[in-house]
């Protein structure tokens, strides 16, 4: 029979490999932070969820806002221009990504809050020479509400403004072509800037405390029209004390106007 022999040594290691000393047991709560899962906090977005319709053939926005039951109700219109003939903005259904205070667009103009919805194509301003609110491109302004832009959809400043302060990332948007009907509120009517206008750098729908449009001494024309074409929606969400006193009561929303809105030099636009 073979006979086996075992240094002490070797059976002091056996027994360590056996039976770790203490200093050698690590508990659960001794492991580093990094193997320990953390509770993740996400802000939740509680703005409205909107629906953006862009109806490319007559170049105008209807606003969606959906209800609790899952309706929708239109809150407000908007003129714009879409992509001219040969730079078509693509029809589909999309959602709102990035959002940018002045992006620079592919002929070197700047747009003011740009919203991203389809990889180059975004809402915008009317382009800027530069990223400043007086370097407007005034004859580019005049052609809202007709097919203008490279693809993007160009507004007025208080209109990109709006899309940019209330829909929410991943807003729906969804860009299709009617040349018959504009949509639930319309197509409002354009601001147009006289060429001879020493305002005609700046966009009249800026509130910039240095805008020369808002000085009194530039009349605004006031609307002419009646109830049946006044855009009591537009009026009522460009002025939230207007909005919040009467909400959408397009008689009452028209007397105020009638009566004190001229007045007080608010604006008022048609369908």
């Amino acid at each position: 029979m073979k006979k086996f022999r075992i240094s002490i040594a070797a059976i002091l290691c056996m027994g360590i490999l056996l039976f770790p000393c203490k200093a050698d047991r690590v508990s659960a709560a001794e492991l580093p932070n990094t193997q320990i899962a953390e509770t993740e906090t996400f802000e939740i977005d509680t703005r409205p969820d909107y629906t953006i319709y862009v109806n490319r053939a007559l170049n105008c926005i209807t606003i969606m806002e959906e209800e609790e039951d899952g309706t929708l109700t239109p809150v407000k219109a908007m003129v714009c221009s879409c992509g001219k003939e040969g730079h078509g903005t693509p029809e589909g259904t999309f959602q709102t990504s990035d959002y940018y205070e002045w992006r620079r667009m592919v002929d070197n103009t700047y747009g003011r809050y740009a919203v991203r919805f389809n990889k180059k194509i975004l809402f915008h301003s009317v382009p800027y020479v530069e990223t400043s609110p007086d370097t407007l491109e005034w004859e580019e302004y005049n052609k809202l509400g007709e097919s203008a832009s490279l693809g993007c959809v160009r507004l007025s400043v208080e209109d990109a403004k709006w899309i940019y302060d209330n829909c929410k990332k991943g807003t729906t948007v969804v860009v299709y072509s009617d040349s018959e009907e504009a949509g639930e509120l319309g197509k409002p009517t354009a601001i147009k800037i006289s060429e001879d206008s020493p305002c005609r750098d700046w966009d009249p729908t800026d509130v910039d405390t240095d805008n020369p449009w808002l000085e009194e001494e530039n009349e605004i024309i006031p609307f002419t029209g009646t109830i049946d074409n006044f855009n009591y929606a537009a009026y009522a969400n460009r002025y939230a004390d207007l909005k919040e006193a009467f909400g959408y009561d397009k008689n009452a929303l028209y007397e105020h106007y009638i009566t004190y809105g001229i007045k007080e030099k608010r604006i008022a636009d048609s369908y």
